[in-house]
């Protein structure tokens, strides 16, 4: 079988050349905070034909395979979930990662779920185009910053020869402080924990607060190798609802750095929530001085921000810097003057002087017309289920007129969408247009959906996957919210970039 995965995946996903990784997956492996996560991925079929493909399981550093496999059958525009923590033979506790492979292009994410009352953490696959041999973690944070969160950054190998990695901490002021190294055989993940520095050797301490900038060689020549990698953040205090923060990104390949990138969404004190940005300069050896700027939206518009970061440093900031703290919400282009740069959002929501929930996303330099996103939910009101709600931004240099962006949700079945959402309103060039499942049942602002109702009315549940799609040359990037509808439970809120496709 001729298999090509098209998956774009971090934290729950990595990819080996010409198939689709997943990495640092787990069933019930506790972290050193003493919570466990288990790993469930989605897979999603956005072809017109059927597509048939195998789920690939790996341990952790001996990259060893394991005997568990799992097949797979997607119908056209069809989706699959796949629990691994129910999968007999794979073990529990276990921590590792996985290739998807198919013989269609597929995409495929993960979300790894805690037994209760922690936040979730997503993240998208990656396909053998996202591997690099210089991979860039915009943020890591040890035990002890200021923040209360600790990061744990899972690095793959994607090559099936050993290779030899290097990983260097990079301070706020662009300053390495830690340097180690190890060989990875074939396949296998390494996971550096902010929360025990004995675990990333090389001569790091806490507390941190930086970047990581890891290179990688094959061992047998020396040339440069490939990996990919993903990261979480989760809180280490206790007591109330911050306490239960956790939230996954991934790790940036140099080629996806840019001197300009996208925030598809960006908030300041906008329903409670407020977007905490940190860039990243990918080069070595440049400076260079970065400009914020951001898009009209709702409430009050930020001035620009500009800041010079040195080689490999990253920038923290945030719109209400400088909008007064004012209501905003809209987008932001991040540019740079010498260098290229990558950008991580997170997203904040308050109660008092506590977070209430935290999300984080990526800034996207490039795209296509056209969009997926492997799971998309909706829940009646007050269940405690999850909502989507999808920022999309036009990121092209035209503006996208009303009725040619359509967002399609699909059935798990596929076949036929059975909703198709397009848009009301005409969308500018830098500007975003929010959408909703919730909404696409029910009628909303932006876009007008083919199916106005539910079918059965408030106890209708959707669960599948969706494609988003503007007019052919267009330009659009997204960020999907995931987001229980209950309040009370809003700790488990998490954000995902979708995938572009061909």
């Amino acid at each position: 079988m001729n298999r090509s995965s098209i998956t774009r995946f971090a934290l729950a996903a990595l990819l080996a050349a010409g198939a689709t990784p997943l990495s640092a997956l787990r069933t019930t492996q506790a972290q050193s905070i003493g919570q466990p996560f288990t790993t469930r991925i989605y897979i999603q079929n956005p072809n017109s034909s059927a597509a048939t493909g195998i789920v690939n399981f790996y341990d952790e550093i001996t990259g060893n395979p394991q005997s568990v496999n799992v097949p797979f059958n997607l119908n056209a525009n069809g989706s699959t979930e796949i629990l691994i923590g129910s999968l007999t033979g794979l073990g529990s506790p276990w921590k590792g990662s996985a290739v998807v492979s198919a013989d269609q292009p597929v995409v495929a994410s993960s979300v790894q779920v805690p037994p209760t009352g922690y936040g979730h953490i997503m993240a998208n696959a990656f396909t053998s185009a996202d591997s690099t041999s210089s991979l860039f973690l915009t943020t890591f944070l040890g035990a002890g910053n200021p923040t209360n969160s600790v990061s744990l950054f899972a690095v793959q190998n994607t090559e099936s020869v050993p290779i030899n990695i290097r990983a260097r901490f990079i301070n706020i002021s662009g300053i390495e402080v830690a340097s180690p190294t190890l060989t990875l055989p074939a396949f296998a993940s390494k996971f550096f924990d902010g929360n025990n520095a004995s675990s990333i050797g090389g001569g790091y301490t806490n507390p941190f607060n930086g970047s990581v900038v890891v290179t990688a060689t094959k061992v047998s020549d020396g040339t440069p190798a490939l990996i990919v990698g993903v990261a979480e953040e989760r809180r280490t205090d206790t007591g109330g609802l911050f306490s239960s923060q956790a939230y996954g990104f991934e790790a940036i390949p140099q080629s996806a750095g840019s001197t300009t990138v996208y925030m598809p969404t960006a908030l300041c004190n906008f329903g409670g929530a407020t977007t905490y940005f940190a860039a990243q300069n990918l080069s070595f050896n440049t400076p260079t001085v970065v400009t914020v700027t951001y898009a009209a939206g709702s409430g009050t518009t930020p001035s620009p921000a500009v800041n010079t970061i040195q080689p490999l440093a990253k920038w923290s900031f945030n719109p209400c810097q400088t909008n007064g703290n004012q209501s905003y919400s809209g987008a932001a282009v991040i540019q740079s003057s010498a260098a290229p740069v990558a950008a991580i959002g997170k997203a904040r929501e308050e109660v008092g002087t506590n977070p209430r929930y935290q999300t984080a996303y990526l800034a996207q330099a490039t795209s296509t017309s056209r969009l997926a996103i492997p799971f998309v939910r909706w829940s009646p009101a007050n269940d405690q289920g999850f909502r989507s709600f999808i920022a999309i931004q036009n990121i092209g240099p035209s503006p996208i007129p009303a009725g040619q962006l359509t967002v399609k949700y699909y059935a798990p079945s596929g076949g036929a969408p059975v909703n198709t959402c397009t848009s009301a309103v005409n969308m500018p060039a830098g500007a975003k247009l929010n959408s909703n499942v919730a909404a696409a049942f029910a009628g909303g602002t932006n876009f007008n959906c083919s199916t106005t109702q539910p079918a059965n009315g408030a106890s209708y549940t959707f669960s599948g996957s969706a494609v988003v799609e503007g007019p052919p040359g267009s330009s659009i990037i997204a960020v999907i919210r995931y987001r229980p509808d209950n309040a009370a439970v809003q700790v488990h809120t998490e954000d995902m970039n979708a995938i572009p496709l061909p």
